[in-house]
């Protein structure tokens, strides 16, 4: 059985608004993962002065807001309207978890400098974005599927 056909038999009983509020809500924080991505690249270096490192690291950290309350969102209409897609909730409530994650880590390594954790917290984005990028098809998958 194809993605497509498991999809569609699982969510004939799935309203089309709670479908098309996980979608935008997932495609919104992905969108943020991808802004994080670009802005992780301007101050990772050496090579630039400390102001210039400062102000990419907060426009960065603020950047990680919006993944993580788009993501919490995202998990909960997933928890509360979308159960009878298999897996959906789960793997969306695990986004979630990854995001906080990714913000702790890289609040350790900003805020009280623990600069160790920088492979970790590199890691761990690669997770961030591949679930963003999963969720992002999947959500896709059940926007095109019919009641």
């Amino acid at each position: 059985m194809t993605a497509t056909a498991r999809t569609t038999t699982t969510t004939t009983s799935v309203p089309t608004g709670p479908r098309r509020a996980f979608a935008v809500l997932i495609g919104l924080s992905a969108l943020f993962v991808v802004f994080q991505y670009f802005t992780s690249g301007e101050f990772i270096t050496d090579d630039i002065p400390h102001e210039t490192r400062e102000t990419w690291t907060n426009i960065h950290g603020f950047g990680a807001y919006p993944v993580m309350v788009f993501a919490l969102i995202a998990a909960i209409v997933a928890f509360a309207r979308l159960r009878a897609v298999r897996g959906l909730a789960v793997a969306a409530g695990v986004y979630f978890v990854a995001t906080v994650v990714q913000w702790l880590l890289g609040h350790a390594i900003s805020t009280l400098g623990i600069d160790a954790l920088t492979p970790l917290h590199v890691v761990v984005a690669a997770v961030v974005l591949g679930l963003a990028v999963w969720l992002s098809v999947r959500s896709a998958l059940l926007r095109r599927s019919t009641t």
